[in-house]
């Protein structure tokens, strides 16, 4: 097929001139192709939900805030920071050794219906950019349940992810605060929630992480 510039090319999405290595808080949506509603399902949501906790294995020096898995999509908060010396934490400052297992998170039902298996962090990036800490975590997740379907269930599908993802540099605590409080929200309002397929034959799907912070006061 021959290349059609308009109908090819990628926008992006990130802010010109921006650096994503600069320390801070940041928004992040990451939505399923199509806006499909296949994150619900019990052994996506725990890989997600693994590879999530496991991100400061590979990334030391970011920091996990809220984070929330809906059925086509995920928001959270991840900070970045200046300091290469701060340890592997939660988002709630519990350490992470007594959370999880520092080379694999293996998680399994009594049916084995899930077995989480994330790899171990055979390299570590101390001052990563936002897009790497993101494409890590989507990557992972996709290796996860890859390797799952292989053993578990080879009939299921694995790839999942949109090609990108939304960012929004927090500004200021009082923003800080408010997309918290959205993350913490945004499962009981699903139902007027803008990516719910019974939502999109209203109108379009966001394009923009300005479309989400509308519904943030």
């Amino acid at each position: 097929m021959k290349y059609d510039p308009k109908k090819h090319h990628r926008r992006s999405i990130r802010l010109k001139g921006y650096d994503y290595r600069d320390a801070g808080a940041y928004f992040v949506t990451i939505c399923t192709k199509n806006r499909e509603c296949v994150l619900d399902d019990p052994i996506v949501n725990g890989i997600i939900n693994d590879v999530w906790l496991a991100l400061p294995l590979w990334f030391p020096t970011i920091i996990l805030d809220e984070f929330v898995i809906m059925p086509n999509h995920i928001h959270f908060i991840l900070w970045l920071t200046d300091s290469d010396t701060i340890p592997i934490t939660t988002s709630v400052g519990v350490s992470l050794a007594d959370t999880l297992n520092v080379d694999t998170l293996n998680v399994d039902t009594q049916n084995g219906t899930r077995a989480s298996l994330v790899p171990t962090a055979e390299k570590i990036n101390l001052k990563p950019a936002l897009g790497d800490v993101v494409g890590a975590f989507k990557s992972l997740v996709f290796k996860v349940y890859l390797d799952w379907i292989k053993i578990h269930d080879t009939s299921r599908q694995a790839k999942f992810w949109q090609g990108n993802y939304y960012e929004h540099i927090v500004r200021n605590e009082r923003e800080l605060n408010a997309i918290r409080q959205y993350i913490i929200d945004n499962p009981e309002k699903w139902d007027m929630d803008r990516d719910n397929p019974d939502n999109l034959k209203k109108f379009p799907p966001p394009e923009k992480v300005a479309d989400y912070l509308q519904d943030i006061p």
